[in-house]
């Protein structure tokens, strides 16, 4: 992977690039994002950018969407191994640091996949991780899913515990601040928490009004045993955006507040203390997400969304808390 000094100097020759082409940092967002206290004393604010699954999450766009959400006030980063990008990504992150953002201010999410689950594995993962993102350490590191049965690790419930003790050794290094999981139920929890090893910090999952039975009961568990919940999905993802967004009622509880379907959909999320990661490349469209905290739903909207899943629920991406062994 590149040094550190040429990722350095890649992202000093950008900012000059940019300065000398008069282009001003977008204004902040109208009220500071608030953050969530993780176990161990992490701070994750309450939005981020998602980085998956649209045409700019990838190549120069992903760097763009990056740096343009960073200036703008936005500081926490959901990324994956899956999605392919940490090189794009972490240029992104040098970047803005260099134009002023300051490191810690920044809060990076990142996922181990499951081919690479098992003790050794991730021994040899983590270090290739921060190489790629141009990083000395990474906030959130997050098992993507439960996994399944592999010959080197055995079974999904072997693996996943595997993983967690190796990922315990960058934790307590300092290279990896905070340890959690994405669409595991109360069970798989549980199994982790029997370790009394590292705290879970996050579980992050699918969550929208239209959601599951047992997303809600896993979000109930979460809250009740401290455990932070991110939602991916808040405004339907890639696929329904389009759909949800365009719901009258939706602009009907944002007009009086001058706010937007989408802003109201992840309103719903964060009044219930849940951060939300939508994913989009549209500098105005960020601006957007990140102001969702100078106004509240009020009793009966919030209602109104509640009663939603009476209706119809579904689930975009197919994860099932606990259906893995």
């Amino acid at each position: 992977p590149p040094s550190a000094m040429a990722w350095s100097l890649v992202a000093s020759l950008s900012a000059a690039l940019l300065a000398s082409s008069g282009a001003a940092a977008p204004a902040a967002p109208a009220r500071p994002v608030p953050r969530v206290a993780l176990p161990g004393g992490a701070q994750m604010p309450m939005v981020g950018l998602g980085l998956c699954c649209r045409p700019t999450a990838s190549g120069d766009a992903v760097r763009q969407s990056v740096l343009d959400f960073l200036l703008l006030g936005g500081r926490h980063l959901d990324d994956a191994e899956l999605y392919k990008n940490h090189h794009e990504v972490g240029l992104g992150i040098q970047q803005a640091i260099v134009q002023g953002v300051p490191r810690e201010e920044i809060f990076f999410t990142t996922k181990i996949d499951v081919p690479n689950f098992g003790f050794e594995r991730v021994l040899e993962w983590v270090p290739k991780m921060l190489g790629e993102l141009g990083l000395d350490y990474v906030d959130l590191v997050l098992l993507h899913w439960a996994g399944g049965d592999d010959e080197v690790c055995g079974t999904a419930r072997q693996c996943r515990l595997e993983t967690w003790l190796a990922l315990q050794r960058f934790w307590r290094g300092g290279q990896i601040r905070s340890l959690g999981v994405s669409n595991f139920g109360p069970r798989q929890l549980k199994e982790i928490q029997a370790l009394q090893g590292a705290p879970i910090a996050v579980n992050q999952l699918e969550f929208h009004p239209w959601a599951e039975e047992p997303h809600r009961e896993t979000v109930a568990f979460c809250h009740q045993q401290g455990i932070a919940v991110t939602a991916y999905g808040s405004m339907g993802s890639s696929g329904g955006a389009g759909q949800l967004t365009a719901e009258e009622a939706f602009k009907q509880l944002g007009a009086p507040h001058g706010k937007t379907a989408g802003q109201v959909l992840l309103r719903w999320a964060v009044q219930q203390n849940i951060t939300v990661i939508p994913g989009t490349g549209n500098p105005k469209h960020m601006r957007e997400n990140l102001d969702v905290f100078d106004f509240a739903l009020p009793a009966e909207g919030m209602d109104f969304m509640d009663s939603l899943r009476q209706g119809q629920t579904f689930n975009l991406f197919g994860h099932v808390p606990d259906k893995i062994p």
